[in-house]
């Protein structure tokens, strides 16, 4: 069973070591269905390993993960991503000697041939994802190193969303941008999260973050020190501690 009939994607009482580290200790959290969720937490916090546990990268040492109140725990990462879990990457993947065309492409071939005889995708739906992140023709024949670092993440947005995805783990999603990137990049997870999305959104820049989510986790060592709304979080003594390096 998972956490609230509400409850889309949770880890509970996750705990994930390498060798003599423990990356999460016991952690518990979860995200609701159309919720935007914030998951915040100084360097070597947890975040990103708690990602790869989410998606199947990484096998916890206990603790099991749920996915519509289903255990997932053992569930490799194809499925997951099949099911409907995708993420983004702090450095983005694309296929490089792909266009950016073929790299959506790609991302939303079937993962069978079963599928793929059953199931393509009609016609410009993947023009279609290239256009809602604002690339036109003459970046869809680009490849990814002819690209800023601002359309290499709108290109791994676009890959992330070809699978249609119902919940979005997005990792440092905001690092390396201009302002006009970021809020260009900003208004697009705005359009997704209006569509009935559900996200996990990982950064360090809490400006651009606080106006996208509905809560937010703050991780320090393996585990939540606080959760709540945005400002309340910030004001705790423990997050100002941890994660602003103040008293």
């Amino acid at each position: 069973m998972g956490r609230a009939v509400n409850t889309l994607l949770e880890l509970r009482e996750v705990t994930k070591r390498f060798g003599g580290l423990v990356a999460l200790d016991g952690l518990s959290v979860h995200v609701d269905s159309g919720e935007f969720l914030g998951l915040i937490g100084p360097n070597g916090a947890g975040k990103t390993t708690a990602f790869g546990v989410l998606t199947g990268e990484q096998r916890p040492d206990s603790g099991r993960g749920y996915f519509h109140g289903d255990d997932v725990t053992r569930m490799p990462t194809h499925r997951r991503v099949a099911r409907g879990i995708a993420r983004t990457y702090q450095i983005p993947r694309p296929f490089g000697e792909m266009t950016v065309l073929d790299n959506v492409r790609v991302a939303m071939m079937p993962d069978s041939v079963r599928r793929l005889i059953a199931e393509r995708p009609p016609e410009g739906v993947d023009r279609e994802l290239l256009r809602s992140v604002g690339f036109g023709e003459r970046e869809a024949a680009m490849y990814p190193d002819q690209l800023s670092m601002g359309e290499l993440r709108k290109l791994e947005l676009a890959r992330t969303l070809a699978t249609e995805p119902e919940v979005l783990l997005l990792d440092e999603v905001f690092a390396g941008l201009t302002r006009g990137e970021i809020a260009q990049l900003s208004a697009l997870l705005v359009a997704e999260r209006r569509s009935g999305m559900t996200a996990i959104i990982v950064s360090h820049d809490l400006r651009s973050l606080a106006p996208l989510v509905d809560r937010v986790v703050v991780m320090s060592f393996g585990a939540v020190i606080a959760e709540g709304a945005f400002e309340e979080v910030l004001d705790n003594p423990l997050v100002r501690e941890a994660y602003l390096g103040q008293a």
